[in-house]
This record gives C-alpha cells, sequence and structure tokens, in this order.
C-alpha cells in the first residue's frame, strides 16, 4: 500500500479487532522492524486513560440503571429495637397495686421495664408509572454511555492511526534527509578534489560546505519529528515504537462511488451516540411529564413485641396497608419544560452529527482523490529531478555545468522526494480514515 510519512493533523480524535487486522495489511509485516499498528491499537483499548474513563462512566450508567429497577421491585425491610423503661407499667399498677383478680382486672404488663420490639415490612410498589419512566430513561442513558465508550474507542484508534502513519512519515523523511547528507558529503570531497586539481575554486568549496550544512539541518528536523511523534504514539498506547526503515508504495487504485461509502453512516459510533442520547433526553421528558401521576404501593408488616396488653395477649401481629399518594408540586412544571428542551437540543444534536459525518466521509472521498493525483504526479517529479539531479552531477565532473546547477538539481531532487512521502502518506491514512468514517470497518480488508 502506501509509502508513508509525516502527516498532516488534520484527523480527529475510538477500530473493532476485525478491522484492526485488515488495517495492519497496510504493510507487510515482515518489512517493518516498528511493531504491527494491530498492537498499538489493541493496548490503547485497555491503556489510554479516555477509554478507560469512557468504560468507566459507562459502567456507572449501568449501576444507576440497576438502582432505576430495584425502585420498581419489592423490598424488604427489618428492623429491631431495645428500650429500658424507667417504670414497668402493668394493669395492676393502673389500680393501685391491687393483686391480679382482686378487682376483676387481670394483671397485664402494659410497658414493661425492658422492651422488645421488632418490625418485618415488605413494601410492594404497585402503580408508580413515573418510576417505570424513568428507569426507560436509565436504561437508554446506559445505551448512551455505551455508544460513547464505543465513539471514544473509535477516536482514540483514529489517533493511533494518525501517529503511526506519521511516525513512518518521520523515519522516511529522516531516511532521505540522511541520504542527501551523504550526497552533500560527496559533492563537498568533490568540490575539495576539484580546487585541488585546479579545476575548482574556494567559492565551490564553501557552497558544498553551506549545503552540507543545511543537510544537516535536514536531518536534525527529521530527527526531531520522530522524536516527537514517538512520544505522541506512546502517550497514546503505551508502547514504544521501534525504528523502522521499509516503507511499501500505494498502488493507486481508486475508491468505489461515494454514495456506497455514505449509505454506512448510521453505523458510525458518534451518530449511534448521538441518536441514544436523543432516545435518553426523550424518555427523560416522558418522565418528567409522568410526574403528576398518583403512585400506588402496599405493604405487609409483621410485627413482634414483648409488650403484649393492647394486643390481645399476642407477641406476633401483622399490619396491611395499601397507600395511595399523589403530590402537586410546582416544580414540576419547569421540570417538564426543562426536560422537554433537552429532548429538543438533542434531536437538533443527532441531526448535526449524522451531517457532520457524511461530511467527514465527502471530505475523506475527495481528499483520497486529491492525493491520488498528488502521489501520481510526486513520482513523475521524483523521476525527472533524479534524473537532472544526475545529468548535473555528471555535467560538473565533466566541466561542462556550475556547481549552482548541481546544488539546485540536488535540492529539486531532495525536494521532489519529500514531497512524494508526503503524498503517499495523506493518502494513506486518507484511505484508512475513510473506512473509519464512514463505519465501514470490514471495508479494510480491500487494503490487503
Amino acid at each position: 500500500m502506501p509509502s508513508l510519512v509525516r502527516l498532516p493533523r488534520r484527523a480527529s480524535l475510538g477500530v473493532r479487532t476485525l478491522a484492526l487486522s485488515a488495517l495492519c495489511a497496510l504493510a507487510p509485516h515482515s518489512a517493518f522492524a516498528l511493531q504491527p499498528v494491530t498492537e498499538f491499537l489493541v493496548h490503547a483499548k485497555t491503556w489510554n486513560p479516555q477509554n478507560r474513563a469512557a468504560h468507566a462512566t459507562a459502567d456507572q450508567r449501568d449501576a444507576e440503571m440497576s438502582i432505576t429497577t430495584g425502585n420498581l421491585l419489592p423490598n424488604l425491610s427489618a428492623s429491631a429495637i431495645y428500650t429500658r423503661n424507667q417504670f414497668e407499667v402493668s394493669t395492676g399498677s393502673l389500680f393501685g397495686g391491687a393483686t391480679a383478680g382482686a378487682s376483676g382486672v387481670p394483671n397485664l404488663v402494659i410497658q414493661p421495664q425492658d422492651q422488645l420490639d421488632g418490625n418485618v415490612i415488605l413494601t410492594v410498589p404497585l402503580i408508580n408509572i413515573v418510576n417505570w419512566d424513568r428507569r426507560a430513561a436509565a436504561k437508554a442513558t446506559v445505551d448512551s454511555a455505551r455508544a460513547d465508550e464505543a465513539n471514544t474507542g473509535l477516536s482514540v484508534e483514529k489517533s493511533v492511526l494518525r501517529d503511526y502513519y506519521t511516525l513512518l512519515g518521520d523515519e522516511a523523511v529522516l531516511l532521505s534527509s540522511v541520504k542527501n547528507l551523504d550526497v552533500a558529503q560527496h559533492n563537498l570531497q568533490l568540490a575539495r578534489d576539484r580546487k585541488e586539481s585546479g579545476t575548482g575554486s574556494e567559492l565551490d568549496v564553501q557552497r558544498a560546505v553551506a549545503d552540507r550544512a543545511k543537510a544537516e539541518q535536514n536531518v536534525t528536523n527529521a530527527q526531531l519529528g520522530v522524536t516527537n511523534t514517538r512520544r505522541d504514539l506512546y502517550s497514546l498506547t503505551g508502547l514504544r515504537p521501534e525504528p523502522t526503515s521499509v516503507f511499501p508504495t500505494d498502488d493507486l487504485h481508486e475508491e468505489g462511488p461515494l454514495e456506497g461509502w455514505l449509505s454506512g453512516v448510521d453505523k458510525v459510533p458518534s451518530v449511534k451516540s448521538a441518536e441514544a442520547t436523543r432516545v435518553s433526553a426523550e424518555e427523560g421528558s416522558r418522565a418528567a411529564r409522568t410526574g403528576w401521576l398518583p403512585t400506588v404501593w402496599g405493604s405487609a408488616e409483621e410485627k413482634f413485641t414483648n409488650a403484649t396488653a393492647f394486643a390481645g395477649g399476642h407477641s406476633a401481629f401483622y399490619l396491611l396497608q395499601l397507600t395511595a399518594n399523589w403530590k402537586l408540586d410546582t416544580t414540576l412544571g419547569p421540570q417538564i419544560r426543562a426536560q422537554n428542551a433537552a429532548a429538543s437540543a438533542a434531536r437538533a444534536n443527532e441531526e448535526r452529527t449524522r451531517q457532520s459525518a457524511e461530511d467527514a466521509v465527502f471530505r475523506d472521498w475527495q481528499q483520497i482523490r486529491a492525493d491520488i493525483e498528488s502521489a501520481r504526479s510526486s513520482r513523475a517529479q521524483v523521476t525527472a529531478t533524479a534524473l537532472a539531479a544526475s545529468l548535473a552531477e555528471d555535467r560538473y565532473e565533466s566541466g561542462v555545468a556550475t556547481q549552482l546547477d548541481v546544488l539546485q538539481a540536488r535540492q529539486d531532487a531532495f525536494s521532489a522526494d519529500v514531497a512524494r512521502i508526503q503524498a503517499d502518506a495523506d493518502l494513506a491514512y486518507a484511505r484508512v480514515a475513510l473506512r473509519i468514517d464512514a463505519g465501514k470497518l470490514d471495508a479494510a480488508k480491500e487494503m490487503r
């Protein structure tokens, strides 16, 4: 596939495992000392802080949904109370300490000095429409969080791919710069030899010295680019890249029709995330509206006590209750308006996100067409400038051309080679970006 080099930073900041192996086919594994791109992508899934944060948020939303589910299920509570009363109260004490039966009233303990009470309560929600709707909203929120997690993962993967190809491009530029330095050193030696033989001048030597210094500066700049991009890739993935020196070239094939790429936009995680957010907001709006409705729940309570005077001597007895509650709150109206506004904003955001996804696919597709033409013309330019540099050196050695001709031809050849690498690198990334932005991750197999 592509010859790889320094990429423009135009790519935005989550590719599934199936796509990872296909993307790795962009270049033969045996050709690289640099790890395959799949290693960086897979490692970033669990190492990258953005991915970890998105995963934790999705787990949080899932737990919150479980809470709303629990509010719809029966719940059981139990309590036990020990009370130390200063005085024991009995029917005998109420009648002046009369002995049991003397007044015809049995001596029953109303309040024991050591009182024990226990309660077991079962509460069953019967009608609670607002909580049903809140659970539906929470479920939609979980779906939104999962979609956000996938979108974050895809954005991270896209950033990894960007830096991966950028690094390969930087390595290619560095290799070209080193070769250019070797040629500059050779030209300097040739100028000195010509001066010693009397066919050259000190001016030619100084020009060659300046040209070598410029070549050294190019090498230094290229090394800086490699160092910085290595750090960027490590920051995203936690893996330290190895060096590489072999770079495949693109076959300059055209992509399929634009309409076919646009058809998969609904599968893009960013669109799915916006859709899930819209559903969550609509469920929240529905839950706010049902806040006006009454709620009904039933409860069954079993009581245990040693104060049995008022329970007919029974130490255990039950209570059954059916409760209806209707809350008319002045805050419900504003809550409904707020949730309706949030739903409207979510619908607009979904439309904007879908349009942005289509625009990204359109730009990627057009970029590929432009990069193909750029790569094709840059290769022709490399061939022409390389031939011109070779002819200039031959003519200079024969005494027909000037040193300025050689220096200019060599600089043109170096610039053309860097432009070729840039064009192929742009094309390499544009092909990957199109597949990511179009939601056609399986289509990466076509790049084999």
